[in-house]
């Protein structure tokens, strides 16, 4: 509510649930007051019939979230003596100690169904009132997913009878802004059945677009054909589909042409080295980074000349392709990409103004350089050109 703690549950929930065809009508950030729970709960059950809460389940005294919960439904509670020595164990097991505030957290409400919970100590409840069902869950998010997918999910299935087959696929594109595709296949966006709709999700650098079908048949063939046509459209802009990153898809081509990569970065200061290593199977194409913030760096690490420094300075063409042709030296790999730049919010120069962006890429025979002319941000600007880098070497390794 004051800013400190970034809401992921509702983000997260709000996929699963469009996945599963169930249309989510609002999102709620309340305070830990019992008032406020419950005309968040009025409010919801005018027009939902499922309510999912997050958070206020822990041992402490701000946790009032149960309590809450059972009042509105007026139940009474009760000892649940397994879930105490389930409990009691679970902390054994690490040389914690079960203190008071844990008992009582083993009190919960008889008219709950409890969810287990098996990445940590507060269950999951399942009420029903009124027709309505309402799950209330951890807030802390390996918990939270752990018991909507593992506990939830099952009990939603004995439930609930879909009326309709649902059908999604996403097209994930990096390297133009939204308008400019939907421009592109406007003609295939013109032909779709009322029955199949497409949405744009654009985030930095990329843009998903999101086909979806509902219909009381399969449609799912009909959707695959609109996607093969769009992507036959724009076959430079595709980089995966469905939960395919940008690095993934980076390894993908790499490992299959058996090619090395080595990074050399200055202004993004070893980010895109993070980025790639985050990707499963990393190990299998990339070698290495040298994060050369500094001149002094630059010169000994990646031998780039003091004349092109003080003639061309740091964020400069000759400079990136240097650093480029030091990285490839120094790890002997097939490609590398160098950056550096003015990251902002402040250094920047009336002919490098802040967001002055150079890249340069390829291998040691192919280089080629890239000006990216980015905002004011920071991170931002940070986030943009790691993503520009794996999308320009992939590009690279797929001939576009």
């Amino acid at each position: 509510m004051i800013g400190q703690i970034v809401d992921t549950n509702s983000a997260w929930l709000g996929n699963e649930l469009t996945l599963l065809g169930i249309d989510v009508k609002r999102i709620l950030s309340i305070p830990d007051k019992e008032a406020d729970i419950h005309k968040a709960l009025d409010l919801a059950r005018l027009d939902s019939d499922l309510i999912l809460m997050t958070g206020g389940l822990g041992p402490t005294k701000d946790d009032i979230t149960k309590k809450a919960l059972a009042a509105y439904v007026g139940s009474e509670f009760y000892f649940d003596q397994p879930l105490a020595d389930r409990i009691a164990a679970f902390f054994e097991r690490r040389g914690i100690p079960f203190l008071e505030a844990h008992r009582q957290q083993c009190y919960m409400p008889r008219a709950a169904t409890s969810l287990k919970n098996e990445m940590g100590t507060a269950p999951g409840m399942l009420f029903q009132k009124d027709g309505k069902l309402l799950l209330s869950m951890p807030g802390v998010p390996y918990e939270m997913k752990w018991i909507f997918s593992n506990s939830f999910l099952p009990e939603l299935a004995k439930l609930r009878k879909p009326d309709s087959h649902i059908y999604h696929r996403t097209i994930k594109t990096v390297g133009m802004g939204e308008s400019r595709i939907a421009e592109s296949i406007h003609d295939i966006l013109d032909t779709f059945p009322p029955y199949i709709t497409m949405s744009f999700l654009p985030s930095l650098g990329s843009v998903k677009l999101r086909l979806t079908a509902k219909h009381a048949e399969d449609k799912s063939a009909e959707v695959e054909s609109l996607v093969i046509k769009i992507a036959e459209k724009i076959p430079k802009l595709i980089y995966g589909y469905d939960f395919t990153t940008i690095g993934e898809a980076l390894r993908d081509v790499f490992v299959e042409k058996n090619l090395k990569l080595s990074t050399a970065e200055s202004c993004t200061g070893g980010y895109l080295a993070h980025q790639l290593t985050t990707v499963p199977g990393s190990s299998k194409f990339y070698h290495g980074s040298i994060i050369a913030y500094d001149y002094a760096p630059k010169k000994s690490l990646l031998g780039v000349s003091p004349a092109t420094l003080e003639n061309h300075g740091a964020v400069s063409e000759e400079t990136v392709k240097e650093m480029l042709s030091g990285v490839l030296e120094k790890f002997g790999t097939d490609l590398g990409v160098a950056i550096s730049g003015i990251a902002g919010p402040g250094g920047g120069m009336p002919d490098k103004p802040v967001g002055t962006i150079w890249m340069a890429y390829g291998t040691k025979e192919d280089i080629r350089t890239y000006k990216l002319q980015l905002t004011k941000d920071r991170l931002k600007n940070i986030q943009y050109t790691s993503m520009a880098a794996m999308n320009a070497l992939r590009k690279f390794v797929l001939g576009f």
